[in-house]
């Protein structure tokens, strides 16, 4: 009986290892839209910081003139994600504002520390700061999760500085419902497997590629690449907040348009979450991107774009 066992799972490894090396092969093999010289293009714009109240320095980038977009890139990001999306705004007469959210690319965080209330903070503090009028604040995954609650315990500046918010990928907390994968993938960043993952080439190739709807090896190493830059042990806090918090309930008080979007393939931030923040948030609407995974900013820049083109003229 023992012997039977053994044979199945070493049949089972088998059929595993071989299935991994088939899925990176095809990723390896796959035609993108973007080349990884387009992907990985530096952003240029003038770099600058702004001081928290806690002594949280937060980078920017800013250029172009015009009406002010707000980027706010997700978890286990940094500014270079919106680097197609920062561009083709410029080129459009935006002026562009993309940060770099607390705790991430090694980047500091002050006594507050990481947590959803600190991280929403920095918001306020940089559209204050920055004196933004009639801006559009676009948050990807979990900048758009900070940005509905920045937006719902923020009610003055919100009317005071922005004309409308997108949020693209996202969710208003309770991540884990309905997703094997998230209750898979999060323990491995709370328990530091992640870094194991990470360095294993062929095994960090096939993590990442969960995330994209139909990946290729150029979207996939941009994405690792900025991943490989975190120290995830300090960002755990608020990968807890994506489980414990939930604004569902209070998403119904944002008063600007806002626009929803979400990929048709998105199994990080599944389209119930996306269809159900457009269904409860007054004045806001819909756009299901199909064929699409979570990493929109990648996927479908001209898309966010033209999206922003839209409620910028209404």
């Amino acid at each position: 009986m023992i012997k039977k066992i053994l044979i199945a799972l070493l049949i089972l490894i088998v059929i595993t290892f071989a299935f991994v090396k088939w899925k990176v092969a095809q990723i390896n093999d796959e035609k993108g839209e973007f080349s990884a010289e387009q992907l990985n293009d530096p952003i240029q714009a003038k770099d600058t910081t702004i001081l928290a109240n806690d002594g949280t320095v937060i980078p920017l980038k800013i250029a172009g003139s015009g009406q002010t977009v707000i980027l706010a890139h997700g978890f286990g990001g940094d500014i270079q994600g919106w680097s197609l999306v920062f561009t083709e705004l410029v080129k459009r007469g935006y002026q562009v504002i993309a940060f770099q959210q607390r705790g991430h690319n090694k980047s500091s965080f002050g006594a507050d520390g990481i947590s959803s209330k600190s991280m929403a903070g920095d918001y306020n503090t940089i559209l204050e700061s920055l004196n933004v009028q009639k801006g559009i604040l676009v948050g990807h995954s979990m900048g758009g999760f900070l940005a509905l609650k920045f937006l719902i315990e923020n009610k003055e500046t919100t009317q005071n500085r922005l004309a409308g918010a997108m949020i693209v990928s996202s969710f208003a907390g309770d991540i884990n419902k309905e997703n094997a994968q998230n209750k898979l993938q999060i323990p491995l960043f709370k328990n530091g497997m992640i870094e194991k993952i990470m360095n294993n080439e062929t095994l960090a190739v096939l993590f990442q590629s969960a995330l994209i709807g139909k990946p290729y090896r150029a979207i996939v190493d941009v994405a690792l690449k900025s991943a490989k830059n975190q120290n995830f042990a300090t960002l755990t806090p608020i990968l807890q907040a994506f489980m414990d918090e939930n604004y569902y309930d209070q998403i119904k008080e944002i008063t600007i348009p806002c626009t929803i979007m979400v990929g048709t393939l998105d199994q990080t931030a599944p389209k119930f979450h996306s269809e159900q923040l457009a269904k409860d948030i007054p004045n806001a609407t819909l756009v299901k991107v199909e064929g699409k995974g979570h990493l929109l900013n990648w996927e479908a820049p001209a898309t966010i774009c033209n999206e922003i083109d839209k409620m910028a003229t209404n």
